[in-house]
Protein backbone atom coordinates (compact mmCIF):
# COMPACT_ATOMS: atom_id res chain seq x y z
CA UNK A 1 0.00 0.00 0.00
CA UNK A 2 2.89 2.58 0.90
CA UNK A 3 4.62 1.59 -2.07
CA UNK A 4 1.84 2.47 -4.40
CA UNK A 5 0.14 5.08 -2.30
CA UNK A 6 3.06 7.49 -1.23
CA UNK A 7 6.37 6.29 -4.30
CA UNK A 8 4.97 4.08 -7.26
CA UNK A 9 2.77 7.21 -8.64
CA UNK A 10 5.99 9.53 -9.17
CA UNK A 11 6.79 7.62 -11.82
CA UNK A 12 4.35 6.16 -13.54
CA UNK A 13 0.61 7.16 -15.16
CA UNK A 14 -1.77 7.89 -12.43
CA UNK A 15 -3.71 5.58 -14.23
CA UNK A 16 -1.39 2.55 -13.97
CA UNK A 17 -1.38 3.60 -10.15
CA UNK A 18 -4.82 3.50 -9.45
CA UNK A 19 -4.72 0.27 -11.29
CA UNK A 20 -2.50 -1.34 -8.70
CA UNK A 21 -4.28 0.37 -5.76
CA UNK A 22 -8.14 -1.53 -7.30
CA UNK A 23 -5.94 -4.56 -6.64
CA UNK A 24 -4.72 -3.78 -3.36
CA UNK A 25 -8.59 -3.37 -2.58
CA UNK A 26 -9.77 -6.36 -3.87
CA UNK A 27 -6.66 -8.65 -2.37
CA UNK A 28 -8.07 -6.94 1.11
CA UNK A 29 -11.53 -7.48 0.51
CA UNK A 30 -10.81 -11.12 -0.41
CA UNK A 31 -9.04 -11.77 2.84
CA UNK A 32 -11.24 -9.87 4.76
CA UNK A 33 -9.21 -6.67 5.38
CA UNK A 34 -12.07 -4.01 4.92
CA UNK A 35 -9.83 -1.22 6.59
CA UNK A 36 -7.06 -1.68 4.80
CA UNK A 37 -9.23 -2.17 1.41
CA UNK A 38 -11.07 0.99 1.77
CA UNK A 39 -8.05 2.85 2.40
CA UNK A 40 -7.17 1.58 -1.16
CA UNK A 41 -10.04 2.77 -2.38
CA UNK A 42 -9.76 6.06 -0.62
CA UNK A 43 -6.52 6.94 -2.64
CA UNK A 44 -7.30 5.13 -5.40
CA UNK A 45 -10.54 7.89 -5.85
CA UNK A 46 -8.02 10.54 -5.36
CA UNK A 47 -6.35 9.12 -8.44
CA UNK A 48 -8.71 8.67 -10.66
CA UNK A 49 -10.05 12.39 -10.02
CA UNK A 50 -6.59 14.09 -10.36
CA UNK A 51 -6.06 12.15 -13.92
CA UNK A 52 -9.49 13.33 -14.91
CA UNK A 53 -12.45 10.84 -14.29
CA UNK A 54 -15.57 11.80 -15.57
CA UNK A 55 -17.15 13.58 -12.26
CA UNK A 56 -20.31 12.16 -12.31
CA UNK A 57 -19.26 8.87 -12.43
CA UNK A 58 -16.42 9.24 -9.58
CA UNK A 59 -18.91 11.36 -7.53
CA UNK A 60 -21.61 8.20 -8.11
CA UNK A 61 -18.76 5.51 -6.80
CA UNK A 62 -17.92 7.41 -3.91
CA UNK A 63 -21.71 7.98 -3.07
CA UNK A 64 -22.04 4.29 -3.16
CA UNK A 65 -19.01 3.05 -0.90
CA UNK A 66 -19.02 6.56 1.65
CA UNK A 67 -21.54 4.63 4.04
CA UNK A 68 -19.87 1.46 3.96
CA UNK A 69 -16.45 3.20 4.31
CA UNK A 70 -17.70 4.96 7.13
CA UNK A 71 -18.36 1.96 9.09
CA UNK A 72 -15.06 -0.08 8.74
CA UNK A 73 -12.73 2.87 7.97
CA UNK A 74 -14.15 6.03 9.29
CA UNK A 75 -10.52 7.95 8.45
CA UNK A 76 -11.05 7.12 4.83
CA UNK A 77 -14.65 8.03 4.70
CA UNK A 78 -13.69 12.09 5.89
CA UNK A 79 -11.14 12.05 2.80
CA UNK A 80 -13.76 10.87 0.49
CA UNK A 81 -16.20 12.69 2.23
CA UNK A 82 -14.33 15.24 1.78
CA UNK A 83 -13.51 14.96 -1.97
CA UNK A 84 -17.14 13.86 -3.09
CA UNK A 85 -17.73 17.94 -1.86
CA UNK A 86 -15.33 19.06 -3.66
CA UNK A 87 -16.31 17.05 -6.85
CA UNK A 88 -19.96 18.31 -5.82
CA UNK A 89 -18.17 21.62 -5.92
CA UNK A 90 -17.34 21.37 -9.45
CA UNK A 91 -20.30 19.67 -10.88
CA UNK A 92 -22.89 21.94 -9.03
CA UNK A 93 -24.64 19.31 -7.39
CA UNK A 94 -26.37 21.11 -4.62
CA UNK A 95 -28.86 17.68 -4.19
CA UNK A 96 -25.70 15.71 -2.71
CA UNK A 97 -24.61 15.79 1.30
CA UNK A 98 -21.71 13.52 1.43
CA UNK A 99 -21.92 14.14 5.12
CA UNK A 100 -25.13 11.86 6.30
CA UNK A 101 -22.69 8.59 5.41
CA UNK A 102 -21.99 9.91 9.13
CA UNK A 103 -24.99 9.21 10.27
CA UNK A 104 -25.32 12.77 12.29
CA UNK A 105 -21.66 11.87 13.99
CA UNK A 106 -19.86 14.70 11.43
CA UNK A 107 -22.68 16.75 9.53
CA UNK A 108 -20.08 18.95 7.51
CA UNK A 109 -16.35 20.04 6.62
CA UNK A 110 -16.28 22.24 9.62
CA UNK A 111 -17.57 18.83 11.83
CA UNK A 112 -14.58 17.28 10.63
CA UNK A 113 -12.14 19.98 11.10
CA UNK A 114 -13.27 20.52 14.71
CA UNK A 115 -13.02 17.04 15.80
CA UNK A 116 -9.63 16.94 13.99
CA UNK A 117 -8.11 20.43 15.95
CA UNK A 118 -9.39 18.55 19.13
CA UNK A 119 -7.11 15.79 18.29
CA UNK A 120 -4.11 17.26 16.34
CA UNK A 121 -4.71 15.23 13.66
CA UNK A 122 -2.64 17.28 11.11
CA UNK A 123 -3.23 14.80 8.22
CA UNK A 124 -7.03 15.74 8.51
CA UNK A 125 -6.40 19.21 9.15
CA UNK A 126 -4.49 19.72 6.32
CA UNK A 127 -7.19 17.87 4.07
CA UNK A 128 -9.76 20.40 4.87
CA UNK A 129 -7.48 23.31 3.78
CA UNK A 130 -6.43 21.54 1.10
CA UNK A 131 -9.73 21.05 -0.03
CA UNK A 132 -11.15 24.10 0.63
CA UNK A 133 -8.15 25.56 -1.07
CA UNK A 134 -9.24 23.38 -4.38
CA UNK A 135 -12.16 24.67 -4.85
CA UNK A 136 -11.25 28.52 -4.74
CA UNK A 137 -8.93 27.79 -7.14
CA UNK A 138 -10.90 26.08 -9.52
CA UNK A 139 -13.55 28.74 -9.13
CA UNK A 140 -10.88 31.60 -9.70
CA UNK A 141 -10.32 33.09 -6.34
CA UNK A 142 -6.65 33.42 -5.94
CA UNK A 143 -6.29 35.74 -2.66
CA UNK A 144 -8.95 33.76 -0.76
CA UNK A 145 -7.28 30.04 -1.95
CA UNK A 146 -3.59 30.84 -0.99
CA UNK A 147 -5.02 31.76 2.19
CA UNK A 148 -6.65 28.57 2.42
CA UNK A 149 -3.08 26.99 1.29
CA UNK A 150 -0.82 28.88 3.55
CA UNK A 151 -2.51 27.28 6.15
CA UNK A 152 -2.57 23.92 4.68
CA UNK A 153 1.17 24.01 4.51
CA UNK A 154 2.04 25.34 7.80
CA UNK A 155 1.47 21.16 9.34
CA UNK A 156 4.30 18.54 9.29
CA UNK A 157 1.80 16.53 6.98
CA UNK A 158 2.24 18.52 4.00
CA UNK A 159 5.62 17.43 3.21
CA UNK A 160 4.86 13.92 3.17
CA UNK A 161 4.85 12.51 -0.81
CA UNK A 162 1.08 12.14 -1.30
CA UNK A 163 -0.28 12.70 -4.65
CA UNK A 164 -2.17 15.92 -3.51
CA UNK A 165 1.46 17.74 -2.92
CA UNK A 166 1.62 17.75 -6.51
CA UNK A 167 -1.09 19.24 -7.84
CA UNK A 168 -1.10 21.61 -4.39
CA UNK A 169 1.98 22.96 -5.70
CA UNK A 170 0.67 23.18 -9.57
CA UNK A 171 -2.39 24.76 -8.70
CA UNK A 172 -0.75 27.32 -6.47
CA UNK A 173 2.13 28.08 -8.48
CA UNK A 174 -0.25 29.10 -11.19
CA UNK A 175 -2.51 31.10 -8.74
CA UNK A 176 1.27 32.88 -7.68
CA UNK A 177 1.68 34.10 -11.46
CA UNK A 178 -1.70 35.37 -11.60
CA UNK A 179 -1.29 37.12 -8.50
CA UNK A 180 1.91 38.69 -9.26
CA UNK A 181 0.09 39.59 -12.79
CA UNK A 182 -2.59 41.87 -10.78
CA UNK A 183 -0.24 43.37 -8.47
CA UNK A 184 -0.13 41.42 -5.65
CA UNK A 185 3.32 41.85 -5.09
CA UNK A 186 6.67 40.70 -6.51
CA UNK A 187 6.57 37.54 -3.78
CA UNK A 188 4.47 35.53 -6.10
CA UNK A 189 6.50 35.74 -8.94
CA UNK A 190 9.29 34.56 -6.65
CA UNK A 191 7.29 31.58 -5.17
CA UNK A 192 5.54 31.15 -8.80
CA UNK A 193 9.28 30.40 -10.57
CA UNK A 194 10.26 28.45 -7.39
CA UNK A 195 7.40 26.39 -8.34
CA UNK A 196 8.35 26.42 -11.03
CA UNK A 197 11.84 24.99 -10.70
CA UNK A 198 10.14 21.83 -8.46
CA UNK A 199 8.23 21.30 -11.47
CA UNK A 200 10.92 20.79 -13.43
CA UNK A 201 12.95 18.67 -11.16
CA UNK A 202 9.92 16.21 -10.89
CA UNK A 203 9.15 15.93 -14.43
CA UNK A 204 12.57 14.31 -14.87
CA UNK A 205 10.77 10.95 -12.51
CA UNK A 206 7.64 10.99 -14.85
CA UNK A 207 7.43 12.49 -18.15
CA UNK A 208 3.76 11.61 -18.72
CA UNK A 209 2.32 13.38 -15.13
CA UNK A 210 4.53 16.65 -15.07
CA UNK A 211 5.31 17.56 -18.89
CA UNK A 212 2.28 19.50 -19.00
CA UNK A 213 2.03 20.85 -15.99
CA UNK A 214 6.04 22.47 -16.43
CA UNK A 215 4.80 23.83 -19.60
CA UNK A 216 1.76 25.74 -18.56
CA UNK A 217 3.88 26.74 -15.27
CA UNK A 218 6.29 27.91 -17.99
CA UNK A 219 3.37 29.84 -19.68
CA UNK A 220 2.49 31.59 -16.97
CA UNK A 221 6.09 32.66 -15.90
CA UNK A 222 6.80 34.24 -19.65
CA UNK A 223 3.11 35.51 -19.16
CA UNK A 224 4.72 37.05 -16.42
CA UNK A 225 7.76 38.52 -17.98
CA UNK A 226 5.63 40.07 -20.87
CA UNK A 227 7.02 37.34 -23.31
CA UNK A 228 4.34 37.24 -25.00
CA UNK A 229 5.26 35.17 -28.22
CA UNK A 230 6.94 32.67 -25.64
CA UNK A 231 4.07 32.10 -23.10
CA UNK A 232 1.88 32.16 -26.06
CA UNK A 233 3.79 28.88 -27.80
CA UNK A 234 3.93 27.29 -23.97
CA UNK A 235 0.66 27.52 -23.38
CA UNK A 236 -0.08 25.67 -26.91
CA UNK A 237 2.33 23.38 -25.87
CA UNK A 238 0.71 22.68 -22.64
CA UNK A 239 -2.74 22.12 -24.32
CA UNK A 240 -1.22 18.77 -26.64
CA UNK A 241 0.42 17.33 -24.20
CA UNK A 242 -2.36 17.05 -21.71
CA UNK A 243 -4.48 16.65 -24.94
CA UNK A 244 -2.70 13.72 -26.04
CA UNK A 245 -2.49 12.37 -22.60
CA UNK A 246 -6.16 12.56 -22.12
CA UNK A 247 -5.63 14.98 -19.33
CA UNK A 248 -8.73 16.81 -20.44
CA UNK A 249 -9.50 19.06 -17.27
CA UNK A 250 -5.75 20.21 -17.34
CA UNK A 251 -6.16 20.59 -21.44
CA UNK A 252 -9.19 23.26 -19.70
CA UNK A 253 -7.26 24.86 -17.37
CA UNK A 254 -4.41 25.62 -20.03
CA UNK A 255 -6.81 26.89 -22.35
CA UNK A 256 -8.38 29.06 -19.36
CA UNK A 257 -5.24 30.36 -18.63
CA UNK A 258 -4.30 31.26 -22.38
CA UNK A 259 -7.27 32.77 -22.76
CA UNK A 260 -6.86 35.30 -19.66
CA UNK A 261 -3.81 35.57 -20.14
CA UNK A 262 -4.67 36.75 -24.54
CA UNK A 263 -7.83 38.78 -22.71
CA UNK A 264 -5.16 41.26 -20.91
CA UNK A 265 -2.86 41.82 -23.58
CA UNK A 266 -6.16 42.81 -25.98
CA UNK A 267 -5.61 39.75 -28.29
CA UNK A 268 -9.61 39.44 -28.12
CA UNK A 269 -10.37 37.58 -30.24
CA UNK A 270 -8.07 34.54 -29.65
CA UNK A 271 -8.53 34.69 -26.19
CA UNK A 272 -12.48 33.98 -27.24
CA UNK A 273 -11.30 31.15 -29.05
CA UNK A 274 -9.45 29.78 -26.25
CA UNK A 275 -11.89 30.29 -23.42
CA UNK A 276 -14.17 28.35 -25.51
CA UNK A 277 -12.20 25.76 -25.70
CA UNK A 278 -11.81 25.90 -22.31
CA UNK A 279 -15.78 25.51 -21.51
CA UNK A 280 -16.10 22.29 -23.75
CA UNK A 281 -13.33 20.67 -21.53
CA UNK A 282 -14.64 21.60 -18.46
CA UNK A 283 -18.10 20.29 -19.51
CA UNK A 284 -16.64 17.11 -21.10
CA UNK A 285 -14.74 16.41 -17.48
CA UNK A 286 -18.12 17.19 -16.06
CA UNK A 287 -17.36 20.36 -14.12
CA UNK A 288 -20.56 22.36 -14.79
CA UNK A 289 -20.26 24.18 -12.34
CA UNK A 290 -16.63 25.51 -12.82
CA UNK A 291 -17.69 25.88 -16.61
CA UNK A 292 -20.97 27.77 -15.89
CA UNK A 293 -18.65 29.80 -14.02
CA UNK A 294 -16.06 30.58 -16.35
CA UNK A 295 -18.85 31.19 -19.17
CA UNK A 296 -20.40 33.70 -16.41
CA UNK A 297 -17.20 35.80 -15.90
CA UNK A 298 -15.97 35.80 -19.58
Amino acid sequence: FLLYGLVNFWYVPLQESSNHMQEIEDMNFKFGDTENAYMAQCVRYKFLFFRGEQLSTLSRKIETNLPSMERFSIGSAKFSALDKEMIDALTGDKSSNPYVAFNGKLRNKQAILVEALSTMHFQTIEAVYIQKFSILFWMGDYDKAVEASDTAISFPSAKMPKVALIYHMFYRGIAAFHLYREGSGEKWLKEGNDIKEQMEIWVKNSKILFENKLLLLEAEYCASMGKVVLARESYKFSIKVARDNGYVHEQGLAYECMGKYLMSVVEVQEAECCLLSAHKCYMQWGATAKANKLWKDW
